[in-house]
């Protein structure tokens, strides 16, 4: 008897389930998260997945997405944040890269890259904030974090076509 309480008792811990937030659908860098992009789904509690608990979905609603987030994803403290891009002294450049200018590997938010303008300027550092594919003329448009001070020169020189981006090591 006791040894069908102890194995009652075992499996019932193997198969315990905790609720967990995941994404419903994919939500973009910088889009308010709302109750109807996420879903709950359940993992074993002893995954050693750090996510946030069903119990505080509230904590992640009306935050921002930190990174560009997939269906199916389950949901960290860190894949929101309550802080708006650009900060102040920041500012979001947009430059249209020729290819053979831009990585062919794929950009992600919060890649580091070193813009480069041919100018004879020092390069600038800068942080992916959204990264198009390749279109029909071969151009990649890729959305950049820098300071506000280097955001005027970036933007001129990809308008001159005078742009090259390099992305530096992942950590």
């Amino acid at each position: 008897m006791i040894g069908a309480l102890l194995g009652a008792y075992a499996y019932r811990g193997a198969v315990a389930r905790e609720g967990v937030v995941a994404m419903a659908r994919p939500l973009s860098f910088g889009s308010v998260v709302q109750l109807s992009d996420l879903r709950e789904i359940q993992l074993p509690l002893d995954s050693g997945l750090v996510s946030v608990t069903w119990d505080d979905v509230g904590t992640v609603l009306g935050q921002l997405a930190a990174t560009d987030l997939r269906a199916g994803q389950t949901l960290t403290p860190d894949s929101v944040t309550p802080n708006r891009v650009p900060a102040p002294g920041e500012a979001v450049v947009g430059l249209s890269v020729e290819a053979g200018r831009v990585p062919s590997a794929a950009l992600a938010p919060r890649d580091e890259v070193l813009v480069i303008t041919g100018a004879g300027s020092p390069p600038k550092r800068a942080t992916v904030v959204r990264a198009g594919d390749v279109d029909v003329s071969g151009r990649r448009d890729v959305d950049v974090l820098v300071l506000q001070a280097d955001a005027e020169e970036l933007a001129l020189a990809s308008v001159d076509d005078r742009v090259a981006i390099v992305l530096l090591g992942r950590g």
